[in-house]
């Protein structure tokens, strides 16, 4: 057990005996869980942001803070009723926040059908790699023209709203889009998120090879603009598709089979959103 881990529990009780209370703002919140007096908004968002951020317990809706309503038994939802958002990516490396978005895209999904999609490229602030330009095509001075991740956080948090985060390898997407939001924002989201790659494991332990390519060719998807984010995430929410329907063969058919399946804590369908 990492020796903060204590001290991490401990926190965390001290949030949800305040917010037992009745919803927090940040500043409030921060104080009490922390002892700070006077914090300001930015750095009460980062702190909080990093304790309660991935804690289904919690959720941060309209600016506050408060506890995440219980799922009660039958209030599950079907798979058929929850929008997901694909999200995918593209990057001058590997490690944020030294690296940083060039291309950002969601697609978003419900019942089958694909309801919305949204894109921008991104001005990263720094120089593109020769071999990020090699395999994405994009190049310095598309991003010049682009504007920074800041100027289009809201869009993007509107466009996902309280929806599951999916991405293909998730935990590389997700470390990205937290790494910008806690520099544009001072804060993370709170969605549940989805990985298809740990879907595609539970639900095609047969299968070898589960990268993007090798799934879109063992569902039969046509990838159009791989390596760019909007093309991707098009492909990834296609096989996400699939994926559901083999969940589905399997008797899973609500948010709470999907959700052990796919080790998801909690709701797959928050109704907070970051």
């Amino acid at each position: 057990m990492s020796p903060l881990a204590p001290r991490t529990t401990s926190l965390r009780t001290k949030a949800r005996a305040r917010l037992e209370d009745g919803p927090s703002s940040p500043e409030a919140l921060a104080s009490h869980v922390f002892g700070f007096a006077g914090v300001d908004r930015r750095t009460a968002e980062r702190l909080l942001g990093v304790l309660l951020g991935e804690d289904p317990a919690f959720e941060r809706r309209d600016g506050r803070w408060s506890l995440s309503p219980p799922v009660s038994a039958g209030a599950t939802r079907s798979l058929a009723e929850i929008p997901f958002v694909v999200v995918d990516v593209e990057t001058t490396g590997g490690l944020p926040p030294g690296d940083r978005l060039i291309e950002i895209a969601a697609v978003r999904l419900r019942g089958g059908r694909f309801e919305g999609e949204w894109s921008s490229l991104l001005d990263p602030g720094r120089a593109i790699p020769w071999f990020v330009e090699r395999l994405t095509g994009i190049d310095g001075r598309m991003t010049a023209a682009a504007p920074p991740f800041a100027a289009v956080a809201d869009d993007f948090l509107d466009f996902l709203g309280g929806c599951p985060f999916v991405a293909h390898n998730a935990g590389f997407d997700w470390r990205f889009v937290n790494a910008e939001l806690l520099l544009a924002r001072g804060g993370r989201l709170t969605n549940a998120k989805l990985c298809t790659v740990r879907l595609a494991r539970r639900l095609l332990p047969h299968v070898r090879r589960r990268n993007l390519d090798a799934l879109a060719h063992l569902f039969g998807v046509t990838v159009h603009g791989r390596h760019r984010a909007l093309g991707d995430a098009r492909a990834t929410a296609r096989i996400l598709l699939r994926l559901l329907e083999v969940a589905g063969e399997r008797g899973v058919v609500d948010e709470a089979g999907l959700a052990e399946l796919a080790g998801v804590g909690g709701t797959l369908w928050p109704d907070g959103r970051y």
